[in-house]
């Protein structure tokens, strides 16, 4: 069994990835099953609490692909000069725009 710390670190990234999309499942169970039950009113603030699960699996995911503490990167983040964190982030922004538009045409593509 391997226990460096990188491989242990990775373990604990991967549990909070599963953890998250577990507790994603369940949340969206749950308003599922209140929405069924007449319950759920046409408030969408109601499901800001489900979000909670879903972003412990992007810290999960992060610290998973770049092998780094969520707190390093953070750091790490804010270390950048103002210009410099704008031209990265709008190039995620482009980027992660650019991955949805394409996996939803595909998608779409697959079932028509």
């Amino acid at each position: 069994m391997d226990t460096t710390p990188s491989t242990v670190f990775r373990k604990a990234a991967l549990k909070k990835v599963t953890l998250g999309i577990l507790g994603c499942l369940l949340m969206a169970g749950v308003c599922v099953a209140f929405a069924f039950a007449g319950y759920m009113p046409g408030n969408p603030f109601m499901l800001i609490p489900a979000a909670i699960p879903f972003v412990y699996a992007c810290i999960g995911g992060s610290e998973l692909i770049t092998g780094r503490p969520y707190q390093q990167l953070a750091d790490a983040w804010m270390s950048l000069k103002g210009w410099q964190r704008g031209v990265v982030g709008t190039l995620i922004v482009l980027v992660a725009g650019f991955l949805i538009v394409v996996v939803m045409v595909g998608v779409v593509m697959m079932f028509t």
